[in-house]
């Protein structure tokens, strides 16, 4: 769909989406809430660099200045960043499982298009619940924009409630999106690779690294609805 139509059917302006900092967004859940301690997610935040610089030896750095430059390679570093993060959050947290080229349907039969990553919950062996959804794109922020929030609209109409989880990505830039049923929050663009990453490390695990936060927090807390909380 193009931007116009995306917004004739959402009935939004996409360029007056609410912005809110990073820490409006992932308000910090406890440990009984997400089942991973600080010494926990510093695992995750090393097994996710020591990911994204394989990554970078066996592709390079993803960059428009290359020829070999495709959009598959942005789906590569996708998959390399948020693979470590899925799989400790489904050991510890969730029955979750990530689906690739999934078509999200809406109520009245429309869809966005296919999704490259979908995360879902197996709440029953006939039923899941999506979690989060990432769209990522060679070039252009705005055209995976367009696509992730027609998908999360859907989606979370489907789930019947609970807040659904987003990102856009274009490979060094990420921003993270939520969905609650009447509205949608962007975060700020950050950064989840550099350069000279390779060469300071200490720099990606205090200033890059959020990548973890944001996802442990969507993948434990998205899709949950009040009606599944046991208290």
């Amino acid at each position: 769909m193009t931007i116009e139509e995306t917004e004739k059917r959402l009935s939004l302006q996409i360029d007056e989406i609410r912005a809110v900092p990073m820490k409006s967004m992932i308000a910090q859940p406890t440990l009984e809430e997400t089942g991973i301690d600080k010494n926990r997610m510093g695992i995750i935040k090393e097994a996710v660099y020591g990911h994204i610089l394989q990554y970078l030896n066996i592709e390079g750095y993803p960059t428009e200045e290359s020829s070999d430059y495709k959009e598959a390679n942005i789906s590569d570093l996708v998959l390399y960043t948020i693979g470590p993060i899925i799989d400790a959050v489904r050991n510890i947290r969730r029955n979750i499982r990530l689906k690739r080229e999934k078509e999200i349907i809406s109520s009245d039969g429309l869809t966005g298009g296919m999704e490259e990553f979908l995360v879902v919950d197996r709440v029953a062996i006939a039923e899941h619940k999506s979690v989060l959804i990432i769209e990522a794109k060679r070039s252009s922020m705005g055209q995976a924009m367009t696509q992730i929030l027609l998908a999360m609209k859907d989606a979370r109409d489907n789930n019947a409630g609970g807040v659904i989880y987003g990102f856009v990505t274009i490979g060094e830039d990420w921003r993270m999106l939520s969905y609650d049923g009447s509205e949608f929050v962007k975060t700020n663009k950050f950064t989840v690779l550099f350069d000279t990453m390779r060469d300071q490390k200490e720099k990606w695990m205090s200033e890059n690294s959020v990548i973890v936060d944001c996802m442990v927090f969507a993948l434990t807390t998205g899709g949950i609805a009040m009606k599944d909380v046991v208290v």
